[in-house]
């Protein structure tokens, strides 16, 4: 189940583990489409075609990308600026 909190005042976590392409994506988009320019998004994956689907797609729509990280084993995060 995807999980989309926030953790703090500007600062989301969007949780795809779990899903492959295209859903971490689309997933990405829509949390994107909830939050206020200067917010950021974390989103956590463990499907490694996510992080350059999810990153290149967040570019497209103009958001910025800070960090692209493996947080453990097969698990990444995708930090991501809202524009």
């Amino acid at each position: 189940m995807v999980k989309f909190v926030k953790v703090d005042e500007g600062k989301y976590i969007l949780d795809v583990r779990g899903y492959t392409c295209p859903y971490p994506v689309i997933y990405t988009k829509k949390a994107l489409a909830k939050l206020n320019k200067g917010e950021i998004l974390e989103v956590l994956t463990d499907n490694p075609p996510s992080c350059e689907n999810v990153p290149r797609a967040a570019k497209e729509e103009g958001q910025d990308i800070l960090s692209v990280e493996n947080v453990e084993r097969g698990v990444w995060k995708i930090t991501i600026v809202k524009r």
